[in-house]
């Protein structure tokens, strides 16, 4: 619904709202793209496949690991068919007086965030076999991504809570096709340093 009611909205422009969102998450001190830069990667192509490798080196099962890399890479690849669909630009061509930061793409477009979906992909597909904390930690990594990808003037507010839903989706629809741990299984009870 949310991933719906986005692209609605998307397809019609920059409503005010979202333009004022936009310039106060985007406001902050040059330099802060340097320190986002390396959670900012989660989101990338590269996350999914980092992510696997690092829930298989944890947990030595395949359900988190290849749903990391499945739901990852398809995040991306539908989050550019949805770019493609809905054909909002990035805030450079929609907003005036973004702040251009070290890696503001100036090229593509805008509605969905691919490395939102990725990260929120990711994030959702791990859920299960984290503690509470454990969790709580992989969504507030996926919500940095986006916040990174807000503050480097790549996307707006919107193009990052679609990508959001898209992510959390996919991931949620990989755990419903191949099952997850009962809650009191999720996490070894010898290894409680995740939650």
């Amino acid at each position: 619904m949310v991933l719906g009611a986005g692209s609605l909205v998307a397809l019609d422009g920059v409503p005010r709202w979202e333009e004022d969102l936009f310039e106060l998450l985007n406001q902050g001190s040059d330099g802060a793209e340097w320190v986002l830069w390396a959670p900012m990667q989660v989101g990338s192509l590269f996350g999914p496949v980092v992510v696997g490798a690092l829930t298989w080196w944890r947990w030595r099962k395949w359900r988190p690991s290849g749903g990391s890399v499945v739901a990852g890479v398809v995040a991306w690849q539908v989050a550019k068919i949805i770019k493609n669909a809905v054909a909002r630009g990035r805030p450079f061509e929609l907003v005036d007086g973004f702040n251009r930061r070290v890696g503001t793409p100036m090229e593509g477009l805008g509605y969905v965030s691919g490395h939102s979906a990725v990260a929120f992909a990711l994030a959702s597909v791990c859920s299960p076999y984290l503690g509470r904390r454990g969790r709580a930690g992989a969504f507030a990594l996926a919500t940095l991504v986006g916040f990174s990808r807000i503050q480097v003037s790549a996307h707006l507010p919107l193009d990052v809570l679609g990508g959001a839903a898209l992510g959390y989706g996919l991931g949620n629809l990989w755990n419903l096709a191949v099952g997850v741990p009962e809650r009191s299984d999720a996490v070894d009870p010898g290894r409680r340093s995740l939650e």
